[in-house]
């Protein structure tokens, strides 16, 4: 079995709320999915990454499960999902599903049996407390839930619908085996792990990550489910750093093919705010800190090549100068690209697409940033600058829905969007992309293909590391060799306009039309050297 299958993919992810409507109810769905398949087949990406869409009270927008086996009605049914499957892989691509393995939604039958008395069968599958510490909920407030019927506080790192399950319990572990196998057989191609550096937490310890049995839960997680097929897997990690990365990703350890950091994105965070307000962005430190990441061991480490999720607002606003919006979307993707990992497009990167435009408070519709609007103002803003945090930071920033024409709507439904996609932002649409060479999107697809070309591929798969111009503090410049063969790139991450150097090689990519001898903000180029 080719377990290395993955380090071929490029993956796009797709937030199924937000990508297409198929029936005109303002929320996007899996028949939208379906019919945009060609699109995305063209674009050249071969796994699509979905955010969850199972069944769910949507207090958390769907990472609130309430039923592993059923898709939720707002986005089809499971016959849908079956057909998005067989479809999607006539296309040559293959479906990743996000599965929350470290909570449930409370709506769920286990937890409402749960819930109900302490002689349930489902009682071990939930943490639970008479005497509640004092660990404090991501989303605010404590960590601690009264639970009436049965006297005592349930545990929710997240939001109180979001009881976390209790993974010392084998039963409870194996229920959720149960429920990733009937997925793989469906012959989906892998899984996105939730927050799963949470599942070794040992509440009682006020260990909530990278607890001491955390390596040896994703074992088992691996032997019980995906281990057995050639499947992809990646594991979302916020407090892991590069060292730990590697003991996720190494094949001998047979856990996850790969872990999603954020190391760089929260090195800009403020230490008393947090992602609410971050300190002026550099390049330098953002660059050592990928950097950081090539120089492990190639055989236990491989990295994950993200500018934008669902989580965090989008990279042309916090890093650039969105007066360079078109040159910048392209500089930021083949700047990257080509580092040894697995390229990941967010939907809407492919054409450039920035934060949305909310006008107040009551136009969120994320629980996260309904929530920190108060408790910002509680540690110190006024109301006008949490106003103004949650403008530059909140999570649905990037939940807007993707921008497929210019008509009203966007091309995403034909009635009112779940979400406001804002102030119109004229020039850039996926119908108008398409009839310019020049734009964002035919970029995107030139860079695909130059990266799945088999002439180039032992390079950008095993080839060695060299950062160059480390003396430009404001550049991302790098050689990648294998063998006699390189590839080279320079990227000039600022607005800024640097003398060019000499490039010795054919010109794989360039981001601007044509070529003087400087370095023009966000320029980039990429080129090959035999």
């Amino acid at each position: 079995m080719n377990r290395s299958r993955f380090k071929d993919d490029i993956v796009y992810q797709i937030y199924p709320r937000s990508f297409q409507d198929s029936n005109g109810d303002g929320i996007g769905d899996l028949k939208g999915i379906i019919s945009r398949l060609p699109y995305l087949e063209k674009l050249g990406v071969t796994a699509l990454w979905l955010s969850p869409c199972f069944k769910s009270p949507m207090e958390d927008m769907g990472y609130d499960i309430a039923d592993y086996y059923s898709i939720d009605p707002v986005f089809g049914t499971n016959e849908d999902m079956d057909e998005l499957i067989k479809k999607a892989k006539k296309h040559g691509l293959r479906i990743i599903l996000d599965m929350v393995l470290n909570h449930t939604s409370k709506e769920h039958e286990w937890f409402k049996s749960a819930r109900s008395s302490k002689e349930s069968p489902y009682r071990e599958f939930y943490i639970w407390s008479e005497t509640p510490n004092d660990i404090q909920s991501t989303f605010g407030g404590s960590a601690w839930e009264w639970n009436e019927q049965t006297k005592d506080y349930y545990f929710h790192l997240y939001a109180p619908g979001q009881p976390d399950l209790n993974w010392e319990s084998r039963k409870m572990r194996n229920a959720l085996y149960d429920a990733c196998n009937y997925w793989l057989e469906k012959g989906v191609y892998g899984f996105r792990l939730d927050v799963i550096e949470n599942i070794g937490k040992e509440v009682e310890n006020h260990i909530l990550q990278n607890g001491p049995h955390l390596h040896e839960r994703l074992h088992e997680l691996n032997q019980k489910t995906f281990g057995r097929k050639e499947s992809i897997t990646i594991g979302e990690c916020w407090c892991a750093d590069n060292n730990t990365r590697m003991l996720y990703t190494d094949p001998k350890r047979e856990e996850l093919s790969m872990v999603f950091l954020f190391n760089d994105w929260g090195a800009f965070h403020d230490p008393y705010y947090g992602k609410w307000k971050c300190r002026p962005f550099e390049p330098k430190i953002y660059r050592d800190i990928i950097y950081a990441r090539q120089f492990t061991d190639k055989e236990k480490s491989w990295d994950t090549l993200f500018w934008n999720n669902h989580d965090i607002p989008r990279a042309l606003n916090r890093y650039t100068d969105l007066a360079y919006r078109k040159q910048a979307a392209k500089m930021l993707f083949a700047s990257t690209m080509f580092l040894r990992g697995t390229p990941f497009i967010y939907q809407g990167d492919e054409i450039g697409m920035v934060n949305g435009h909310f006008q107040s408070i009551n136009d969120y519709q994320d629980i996260e940033a309904i929530n920190h609007y108060q408790i910002l103002q509680e540690k110190g803003m006024s109301e006008e600058e949490a106003k103004e945090a949650l403008e530059k930071t909140a999570r649905d920033n990037a939940r807007i829905p993707m921008r497929w024409t210019a008509r009203k709507g966007y091309g995403f439904t034909k009635g009112k969007p779940w979400l406001d996609v804002g102030k119109d932002e004229k020039g850039y649409c996926v119908s108008e992309e398409e009839k310019d060479p020049s734009s964002v999107l035919s970029f995107y697809r030139k860079a695909i293909k130059i990266w799945k070309n088999k002439a180039y591929r032992k390079i950008i798969r095993d080839g060695d590391f060299q950062p160059d111009y480390l003396e430009k503090e404001e550049w991302i410049a790098y050689t990648r060799m294998y063998k006699e063969k390189r590839l080279r790139v320079i990227a000039n991450f600022s607005a800024h306009t640097y003398p060019l150097p000499e490039i010795p090689g054919k010109i794989l990519l360039h981001n601007y039309d044509d070529q003087t001898n400087e370095l023009r903000p966000y320029e980039v180029f990429v080129f090959f050297v035999e």
